[in-house]
């Protein structure tokens, strides 16, 4: 099965159905085009669940999730750049018998702490920018109004090798009307969710930066 984040499908189902059978059909429709080897596709199970969220705010906090990452990363690089540029100009402080190489080692550094200073602000007002819009964005997942339908799908499939079958398990989000459906790997979603959890938990933006720096894997 080929790996992938997002999927989506516009399908008329019909009404006499009952909603299992319209998501199973909307969900094979969205995959065929997904799996390596559609024509072996065989559905396992289908639990349908009503929704209270606004599925448009997923990829934003995924996006957002990995933009905090990528500046934590960048902060403790710059934290490690100043400490180390520290420790040489204790090495090379000038005084009155410094030679010509330790006063440029002394330089030297001391530029290389400017550098990683100015970088550790900026990538620090960044990080404060994305935490808020983090924030904002998982306030509005929490719809707290019925949007549509939660479809846990699990199914079978060939493998790229068209050699084994292999099992797989996602959740889509299906409009009321199961006519369209966005459909997440469900071990991706449950990391999606703690971090959903992170937020909602967390009583400072530190505890939301300690969440991603302990769990720097996800997504």
């Amino acid at each position: 099965m080929k790996k992938f984040l997002v999927l989506s499908a516009l399908v008329i189902t019909s009404c006499t159905l009952s909603n299992e059978e319209k998501a199973e059909k909307l969900v094979k429709e969205t995959l065929k085009d997904y799996l390596y080897h559609p024509d072996s596709y065989e559905p396992i199970s289908t639990r349908v669940d009503s929704m209270f969220i606004d599925v448009t705010t997923i990829e934003p906090i995924m996006k957002i999730s990995d933009e905090i990452k990528n500046l934590i990363s960048k902060i403790n690089r710059c934290e490690r750049k100043i400490e180390s540029a520290e420790s040489s100009m204790d090495i090379f402080a000038p005084n009155g018998y410094s030679s010509q190489y330790s006063r440029g080692e002394y330089s030297r550094a001391k530029k290389e702490k400017e550098e990683a200073k100015s970088d550790l602000n900026k990538y620090t007002k960044k990080l404060s920018e994305q935490l808020a819009f983090l924030k904002e964005n998982v306030a509005k997942y929490h719809k707290g109004e019925f949007t549509g339908w939660a479809v846990s799908h699990r199914f079978r499939s060939l493998n790229g090798a068209g050699s084994m079958t292999i099992p797989g398990e996602m959740i889509f989000f299906c409009d009321e009307e199961f006519t369209t459906c966005g459909g997440y790997e469900t071990d991706k979603f449950e990391d999606f969710v703690k971090i959903l959890n992170a937020v909602d938990e967390a009583t400072s933006d530190e505890d939301v930066i300690d969440y991603f720096k302990e769990n720097n894997f996800l997504l």
